[in-house]
């Protein structure tokens, strides 16, 4: 990749509004209790070296936004948690809390469970300040924020590279619908919802140029009533490709029902879309990423990036739907090659966004960090 060519960072770090931190909008309170008694290229030279010596048993606890079981969001992530186990046996302890919410009980829950001796404490969302007070003030233990913008010695974010994913998902979409018209459903206007429907509209038009992204936000990932009525309303304008970034299958189950192709976020749900299924966005990264962490506080190894950036792990595509053709598969897969080679980009410039400003200029790109940051949507995308 030729850095000649970047642009750098839109907005500041506070300015960007993550996947999961905007879920404090809803209210939700803290309703769990404790449960239970490599790998990435991040992890790499850019780390700044923190001496905290080596470990015979590491202690570490997940903190998540939603139950283990919601097949979704959080259930990704406990699956990570389960290849630390399964990775690492004896030498680690496990637990988690969950259905976490965003109220003063979130920081002295951090603070229980940094006094409870836990080494190294994962949460699945951004807690922003419910979390870094606590942290600046123990920094003999180590956080990991997805989502995150705190950046200290203590402190990592880590979160999925996804916009190739959507990218690709967006090129079979458009190959497999006869006039492009895309559809979905979201929960708020953050840089998730963004790295979906631009690169998706993106792939799309890359061979449709006449591809729309139609959006509906229904203020949370986990509504069945809104996201079935939000599906309904994509479908009866003729949506021919229906995604969206929730944490249950509703939408997936009404575009089944009427014939269009679908995708989901989280999981392999193929099951709730036998015919229509298309892909989805594989978080089987979760697992590597968390063991490498825990291995680096065995090794007393463990350190942040060096830049105030987080680490981004790959997100590839899951499997196809059986009902995929060949030749779809086939021509997604040469455009992935042609991503991880640096002779293609998602976000290429001359680019616009939907109210007409241009965004990016002809030449420039955006790297993954560039895109974590991403608050806009280009020109094709409604609904927002």
């Amino acid at each position: 990749m030729n850095n000649d060519h970047v642009k750098q960072s839109m907005l500041p770090p506070s300015a960007s509004i993550s996947r999961r931190r905007v879920l404090q909008l809803s209210g939700l309170g803290v309703a769990g209790a404790v449960v239970g008694p490599a790998v990435l290229a991040a992890c790499g030279s850019d780390e700044v070296g923190v001496s905290t010596g080596k470990l015979d048993k590491v202690k570490a606890h997940w903190v998540y936004i939603g139950p283990p079981d919601d097949n979704g969001w959080t259930q990704a992530h406990d699956d990570g948690r389960k290849t630390v186990e399964a990775a690492l046996g004896s030498r680690v302890e496990t637990a988690f809390t969950p259905n976490i919410g965003f109220d003063a009980s979130t920081n002295q829950l951090f603070q229980q469970l940094t006094d409870d001796g836990n080494d190294i404490i994962f949460a699945n969302t951004e807690y922003s300040q419910l979390l870094s007070d606590v942290a600046a003030a123990n920094p003999g233990t180590k956080y990991v924020e997805c989502n995150g913008h705190n950046y200290t010695a203590n402190t990592a974010a880590y979160y999925m590279a996804h916009e190739r994913t959507a990218y690709l998902l967006g090129v079979a979409a458009g190959l497999l619908t006869p006039n492009g018209t895309m559809g979905y459903i979201g929960a708020f206007p953050s840089a998730t919802f963004f790295n979906d429907v631009n690169p998706m509209l993106l792939g799309a038009r890359s061979v449709n140029p006449k591809a729309t992204m139609q959006s509906v936000l229904i203020s949370s990932y986990f509504d069945p009533q809104n996201a079935a009525i939000a599906a309904d309303a994509l479908l009866s304008q003729g949506v021919e490709f229906l995604f969206g970034v929730m944490d249950e299958p509703t939408f997936l189950i009404k575009a089944e029902a009427a014939g269009v192709w679908t995708g989901y976020w989280n999981l392999d749900f193929r099951s709730a879309a036998p015919t229509k299924y298309v892909n989805n966005f594989n978080l089987d990264g979760f697992g590597p990423f968390y063991t490498s962490q825990v291995e680096a506080v065995l090794n007393g190894t463990w350190a942040p990036p060096a830049k105030p950036e987080p680490f981004l792990l790959d997100c590839p595509l899951g499997e196809w739907g059986d009902q995929v053709p060949q030749e779809v598969q086939d021509a997604v897969a040469e455009v992935d090659k042609q991503i991880l080679s640096g002779d293609l980009h998602v976000y290429e410039g001359p680019l616009v966004d939907n109210t007409g400003v241009e965004r990016l200029p002809a030449g420039e790109f955006l790297d993954e960090q560039d895109a974590y940051l991403m608050s806009y949507a280009v020109e094709g995308v409604s609904g927002i």
